[in-house]
This record gives structure tokens, C-alpha cells and sequence, in this order.
């Protein structure tokens, strides 16, 4: 391994080398940055949903062939506060909503209205 091979490993496992209280160099891991939002999130959900039907605390949301997972995984980005977790096959996912979730107020967070 060379050093230019090491020190990009560093940097990208966010190693910090910096001066102790004594003047020495120690090694630090910078804390995990949160990554930034896709601003086109909402767009997407937007295009490739082609229906929701709720039952219970359950959303089984359709749509186009191929895209359930992607847009689990945006609804996951979202961070949206009463969803629990998504479940997604090839055309349908499960979203799990908290009991007593209002879906009215699910389904704004998801297209931005809130």
C-alpha cells in the first residue's frame, strides 16, 4: 500500500490527524455527516406512484414496474415522523404508518404540502 493509497483511505474514512493538548499529533474520525436530501425526492414520488390505499396503520402504495424500491427508499428520506418503515417488491410497497397515523397528513408530508 502506498502513502497516496493510505491517506486517501483516511480522508475517506473521515481520519483527521490533529495536535493533542501536549503539542503530539493523534488520529480522530469526525462524526458521520447526515446526507444531504435529493431535492427531486418529492418530483419522482410524484411520477412513478400510481395509487395509495390505506387499511389500518398500513399504506400499500403501487406503482410503475421496477420503482417500488427506489421510492421506499425516498419515503425513508424523507424521515417523514409517522413512518415506522417501507417494505418494497418490484411494483407495490408496504409503508408502515404509527397507530393512529392520520393518512391525510401522511400523504401531504409526501407530496410537500405540509
Amino acid at each position: 500500500m502506498t502513502q497516496a493509497t493510505l491517506s486517501r483511505d483516511l480522508k475517506f474514512l473521515s481520519v483527521s490527524r490533529v495536535p493533542d493538548h501536549d503539542g503530539e499529533y493523534v488520529y480522530t474520525v469526525d462524526a458521520p455527516k447526515e446526507p444531504a436530501q435529493d431535492p427531486f425526492i418529492r418530483d419522482d414520488l410524484r411520477r412513478e406512484i400510481v395509487n395509495i390505499q390505506f387499511s389500518g396503520n398500513l399504506a400499500v402504495v403501487k406503482t410503475k414496474m421496477g420503482h417500488a424500491p427506489g421510492i421506499a427508499y425516498g419515503i425513508d428520506q424523507l424521515k417523514i415522523q409517522d413512518v415506522i418503515g417501507t417494505v418494497g417488491g418490484d411494483d407495490t410497497l408496504l409503508v408502515v404508518l404509527r397507530e393512529g397515523a392520520d393518512h391525510a397528513k401522511f400523504l401531504k408530508a409526501l407530496t410537500g404540502e405540509e
